[in-house]
C-alpha cells in the first residue's frame, strides 16, 4: 500500500480529526492483530514461508514484477491461500479493517485479504519496526493512500514462535470508518 503522510486529517464532515483519537482507535486493534499472529494456521503458514529459500535479489525481482504486472498469478495465489481465508474470517466482524496481511522473516507476503501494491514489505516501517527493531506494536502515522484516494492508518505486530520473532501482521484501517467509530 502506497501511503503519503497526511498534514491534517479531514473527516467526512470536513473538520480535522484529532490524530490522537485516530491513533487510539488504531491501538484498539492491536489485540486483533496479535490474535491473527497467534492463530495456528497462520503461524504454520509463516513458518512454512520462512523455510523457503529466497535471496534478497530474488525478492527484489519478484517485487518489481508484482508492481509492474497487476495480473501476476502470485497475487491471486497469496490472496486465495488458506491462511488468507483464515485472516479474512478473523477480521470480518471489524468494519474498520479494510486490509490485513501477514509477512515472513524477510518481509515478503505470506497471506493477504486483498492484493497489495507490492510483494515485499521489508523496506517499510511496518515490518522494520516490529520484526527488525523489536517493537511489540507499531502504529504508523495517519496517511493518505494514493491508490485508493482515502486516508488510512496501519497497525503492525510481530508474529512469534517460541518467543522468537518470525514475521509480522499488518492491519490497514480506513480513517473515514475510524471517524464514525471514534465518535460513538
Amino acid at each position: 500500500m502506497m501511503l503519503v503522510p497526511a498534514i491534517a486529517l479531514v473527516a467526512l464532515s470536513g473538520q480535522a480529526e484529532p490524530a490522537a483519537a485516530v491513533k487510539e482507535t488504531a491501538y484498539a486493534r492491536v489485540a486483533l492483530a496479535q490474535s491473527i499472529g497467534r492463530d495456528p494456521a497462520i503461524h504454520a503458514a509463516v513458518v512454512a514461508s520462512n523455510a523457503v529459500a529466497e535471496t534478497p535479489e530474488q525478492i527484489r525481482r519478484r517485487d518489481a514484477y508484482w508492481i509492474a504486472n497487476p495480473r501476476d498469478p502470485l497475487r491471486q495465489t497469496i490472496v486465495r491461500a488458506p491462511c488468507s481465508d483464515k485472516v479474512r474470517a478473523l477480521v470480518k466482524a471489524d468494519v474498520v479493517v479494510v486490509e490485513a496481511f501477514v509477512m515472513n522473516d524477510r518481509g515478503t507476503l505470506v497471506c493477504s485479504i486483498a492484493e497489495t501494491s507490492d510483494y515485499w514489505q521489508g523496506d517499510e516501517p511496518k515490518w522494520q519496526k516490529t520484526y527488525l527493531e523489536g517493537h511489540d506494536a507499531f502504529v504508523e502515522e495517519p496517511a493518505f493512500d494514493a491508490s485508493s484516494g482515502k486516508y488510512a492508518i496501519q497497525v503492525s505486530v510481530p508474529v512469534f514462535d517460541a518467543g522468537k520473532r518470525i514475521g509480522a501482521v499488518t492491519l490497514t484501517l480506513k480513517l473515514h470508518r475510524l471517524d464514525a467509530t471514534a465518535k460513538h
